[in-house]
């Protein structure tokens, strides 16, 4: 995490390893904000390999489904493409839970302040101390997955 002309500045890379975790960033804000600004975004969104994702497919399939429904559904296995990584976070101010994006777009640009915030945010003041976001990973199914986390005070987005 680095910071940079802003509150943070956080980049990583994933793997499927990391599927079903979370990725917390804590940082704290030392006086009361006007607004929060966050923008979010993670790429690949899309798994290109067909014969990687057919066989995610398949496993995924006999591993949640009955045996006697099976066959039929694993024959059908492309109506389950493209498959996809998905990543959302979710925001704790000093007080609690602030809300969450656990939305499907790759990219976000989300804000929170005291009249106003982004669909699944709680409007309210921005209070100095500790806060976080976290990262959920719901899934990662290409070979790596890269996403960057920047926060930052102001009222339009850099």
């Amino acid at each position: 995490m680095i910071k940079i002309g802003g509150i943070i500045r956080a980049q990583g890379i994933l793997y499927p390893c990391c599927s079903k975790t979370h990725v917390i960033y804590r940082f704290n804000i030392d006086h009361p904000l006007e607004q929060l600004n966050i923008a979010f975004s993670y790429y690949p969104k899309v798994c290109e390999d067909k014969e990687k994702a057919k066989d995610m497919i398949i496993d995924a399939l006999y591993k949640f489904t009955e045996e006697g429904d099976r066959r039929e559904i694993v024959e059908k296995w492309e109506e389950y493409m493209p498959i996809k990584n998905l990543l959302t976070i979710s925001i704790d101010d000093p007080k609690g839970f602030r809300g969450c994006a656990h939305r499907h777009p790759s990219e976000q640009h989300l804000f929170l302040s005291e009249h106003s915030a982004s669909p699944g945010f709680t409007l309210g003041p921005i209070f100095k101390g500790e806060w976080q976001i976290t990262i959920s990973v719901h899934a990662v199914v290409t070979d790596e997955c890269y996403y960057t986390l920047d926060v930052w005070e102001g009222e339009d987005y850099e």
